[in-house]
């Protein structure tokens, strides 16, 4: 396959990952008011949007920047010529990367609250 073909397909791809994540989300919190509708409550005031949104972008203001950081260690590894031929090291300090920042994220989001 071409490089283009494979990038485009990619690009779908992705494209496609992010419609269906939006998708069931917007499901999920539309069931949920319903369900609070038929049990008498508010959901208005039970929901607190602003909120949620806030903690949501903080948890993923710490992942991108632990996946910056894991980038940066195999920037520096790369430079020193120190990462072997392995093509799975990078992935792996990414993702050990992104993984501490996710348990760094909800710690810190649950000790908020």
């Amino acid at each position: 396959m071409d490089s283009t073909t494979v990038l485009g397909l990619i690009g779908i791809t992705f494209c496609i990952c992010i419609f269906l994540a939006w998708y069931f989300t917007h499901k999920a919190k539309h069931q949920e008011r319903l369900l609070m509708i038929e049990k008498g409550m508010n959901p208005n005031e039970e929901l607190n949007k602003e909120s949620g949104i806030k903690s949501t972008m903080f948890k993923l203001g710490i992942v991108i920047i632990g996946l910056g950081i894991g980038l940066a260690i195999i920037a520096i590894l790369v430079e020193l010529h120190s990462l072997g031929r392995s093509n799975a090291t990078p992935m792996s300090i990414l993702g050990i990367c992104g993984g501490a920042a996710l348990v760094i994220a909800n710690r810190l989001s649950s000790s908020k609250k």
